[in-house]
């Protein structure tokens, strides 16, 4: 729905001869945009003028009702804030912001029945306190990363690929083991603003060199700030190369120097029934492991696809699916629902040279 009203008001001031009086908006979160768009909708039905006056409203309200900062609330506290609140959105961004400011001042109550949001680490503090330690001790700023139609190739900015690969079969706990290091959680978002109404993508990156990783497109595409996790540990990256009709994108942290899987299983090597290995963070669970088998292979004209049955959940894209030795077969990208049963699908880890 908001998304929906973001592009009716786009069209609505498209090739308007009185664009200067459109308010301007451009240092608004999406929330805030989208809180407006909604709040001033039966506006436009009137005319564009009673529409762009309803916005300018809407606009100065935020000095008097500012958007509170919700980073560091609880997955659970936030989704019951916003349960609360949303009904005020379509009165306006004022009122909705006083309810939200309002909820956030009622102390939590422990939850009777612990859930998995109370597993999850609070990731919005990952971009909060380093943006605090900066505010601090002030360093050089940094470039903003160009976008993804205007990067390389993921194979022009890797190195060789990995190819010791390994052929002794391991256990499943040997398999983690080996691996492990090499699975990172991946948080994105457009901006500190967007941070703070918690607009974070949330994914999964394998480490292919000492500080190149790879992960999918979708999670990192328009989110320069990007962030590293692994227990606790937290690092910058950037998005170095990409492929966006593909989702295949590779980012690169200076901050630490990571373990690299050892091999990379090309697809012709690939065959049905195999037994396989996911490893990502699905809704937000750091390096969970799942297995299952390579049920199909589906050769594509831009990029090829290995079916499984392994589980893949949101938040695991950009994990790794490995094999029994422990090689990385492909990146996992996306499980298929609404009827359909255990489809899953990752893209060839060798793709990424290709």
């Amino acid at each position: 729905m908001h998304k929906m009203l973001v592009i009716l008001g786009s069209f609505a001031l498209a090739g308007a001869a009185w664009a200067s009086d459109v308010p301007d908006r451009s240092a608004l979160s999406y929330e805030e945009n989208a809180i407006i768009n909604q709040a001033c909708s039966p506006a436009l039905q009137q005319s564009v003028s009673a529409f762009h006056a309803c916005v300018a409203r809407q606009v100065a309200s935020l000095k008097d009702h500012p958007t509170p900062d919700r980073s560091g609330l609880s997955v659970a506290r936030n989704r019951a804030i916003e349960n609360g609140c949303s009904y005020l959105k379509r009165e306006g961004i004022g009122p909705y912001n006083d309810c939200v400011r309002k909820a956030m001042t009622v102390a939590e109550k422990p939850p009777d029945n612990p859930n998995v949001d109370d597993l999850v680490p609070n990731y919005t503090k990952v971009f909060t306190d380093d943006a605090t330690k900066a505010a601090d001790a002030p360093a050089a700023p940094k470039p903003t990363p160009a976008a993804a139609t205007a990067l390389p190739s993921p194979a022009a900015a890797l190195p060789k690929r990995p190819d010791h690969l390994e052929q002794k079969p391991l256990s499943p706990e040997e398999i983690y083991k080996k691996v492990e290091r090499s699975v990172f959680v991946v948080l994105a978002s457009p901006s500190l603003a967007e941070v703070k109404v918690r607009n974070i993508a949330q994914g999964s990156a394998i480490a292919v060199s000492d500080h190149l990783l790879l992960t999918n497109c979708h999670v990192v595409k328009d989110r320069p700030l990007i962030k590293l996790w692994q227990d606790g540990t937290r690092a910058d990256a950037t998005l170095v190369a990409a492929d966006d009709k593909t989702d295949r994108c590779v980012i690169k942290t200076d901050e630490l120097t990571l373990k690299p899987i050892g091999g990379v299983r090309p697809l012709d090597s690939l065959a049905v029934g195999e037994h396989v290995f996911a490893i990502g963070a699905p809704i937000s669970l750091e390096r969970t492991l799942s297995e299952g088998l390579i049920s199909g292979l589906r050769p594509g004209r831009a990029r090829h696809l290995v079916q499984t049955s392994a589980p893949i959940s949101p938040g695991s894209s950009g994990g790794g699916l490995f094999d029994e030795r422990g090689n990385l077969v492909g990146i996992t990208t996306a499980g298929f629902m609404g009827g359909a049963q255990n489809l899953n699908f990752a893209i060839a880890a060798a793709d990424w040279w290709q």
